[in-house]
């Protein structure tokens, strides 16, 4: 081995050493990654405070579309998503009125709190044979 080990060693080390000595700056490592995403996070209840199981929950831009359904406790979460300010936002659970909000931001490396309450679909229209209230 005599000559060659050491001459080896010292090729492999100058060029690690090349490899070593140009690390990629913070602002390129940022460039080649893409937006840092944000989220959305939040509970979606009925009047009293109780969580709204298995409600649909929509976040929409464009061509892009997410959905996810409510936790036993009406927990959603969409993690990782790209930043942007026009996004809508809905809330769908059958016999409930559902939520919609345009122009919703997600914030680039931030997770948004949106808790929701829905109102029971009878809230809105009297039952049949009962006159509204005045």
């Amino acid at each position: 081995m005599g000559r060659k080990g050491p001459m080896l060693a010292i090729t492999l080390a100058a060029a690690l050493g090349g490899l070593i000595s140009t690390p990629a700056t913070q602002d390129r490592a940022n460039e080649l990654a893409g937006p840092t995403p944000g989220g959305i996070t939040g509970r979606v209840m009925d009047a009293q405070g109780g969580g709204l199981a298995d409600a649909t929950v929509v976040l929409r831009r464009g061509e892009f579309s997410v959905t996810t359904r409510t936790g036993e406790q009406g927990d959603f979460c969409f993690c990782r998503v790209k930043p942007a300010r026009d996004y809508v936002f809905e809330i769908e659970k059958d016999g409930f009125a559902g939520f919609i909000e345009r122009d919703f931001t997600v914030a680039r490396a931030k997770l948004s709190i949106r808790n929701v309450i829905l109102e029971p679909l009878s809230s809105f229209h009297p039952s049949p044979g009962k006159e509204p209230s005045p």
